[in-house]
């Protein structure tokens, strides 16, 4: 019975010892920095993603077009502050543009894109900017050839890192084609401004 009794007050005094401690540390780490940077966002990266391209946005669910692609790039961090630049590759299934009387249907588009934003610990918040590229091909009523044209794009997104390397992110872009040039059947020439809106979800490996 001593020998129970004895080992019982010896951890008693060992965790009053250490909780005391510990309590400290936890409350030293609590004051010191309001958003620990437990991730570093410097280095290069690469990914994958997947989302919808609605024809209308916030509605993102009618009439909304498949998309998946890769991703790369760079962000380096200074202090709070996050900036860097992506290259990003996408194919879309069915996204339509209305010319009048006639379609144009998009499928591949590519963009490189600058990201800036605020790192709040493993979160990062950014916005972005660039210039995309898109393949227009001739639908209905259309008899102008398939060609490339270019615009700007903007959007923002969230992400979120989960050690390792490894992160998982939602974006939405929008990007503006104007002045897309298309010829409907009997001759008729058109001039049209372009939109297309993406909501994107992603994964991101840094290394």
């Amino acid at each position: 019975m001593f020998s129970n009794y004895s080992s019982y007050g010896l951890v008693a005094a060992l965790l009053l010892g250490v909780l005391p401690a510990t309590a400290a540390d936890a409350q030293d780490s609590r004051w010191s920095d309001p958003y620990p940077q437990a991730t570093d966002w410097t280095g290069f990266y690469a990914g994958i993603h997947g989302g919808l391209a609605p024809t209308e946005f916030p509605n993102i669910f009618k009439e909304s077009s498949l998309l998946g692609g890769v991703q790369a790039g760079y962000t380096m961090q200074l202090g709070p502050a996050v900036i860097g630049a992506e290259l990003e590759g996408t194919y879309a299934r069915g996204i339509v543009h209305d010319v009048g009387a006639g379609v144009l249907e998009q499928n591949w588009s590519g963009a490189a894109k600058l990201r800036g934003g605020l790192a709040l610990g493993g979160t990062l918040v950014y916005g972005t900017a660039g210039y995309s590229v898109a393949r227009l091909d001739a639908g209905n009523n259309v008899i102008s050839d398939d060609k490339w044209v270019g615009g700007v794009l903007w959007g923002g997104g969230l992400e979120q890192s989960f050690g390792n390397g490894l992160s998982a992110r939602v974006e939405y872009t929008q990007t503006r084609y104007n002045d897309v040039d298309s010829t409907l059947v009997g001759n008729v020439h058109r001039t049209d401004d372009l939109t297309n809106h993406a909501v994107k979800a992603g994964l991101n490996f840094r290394f």
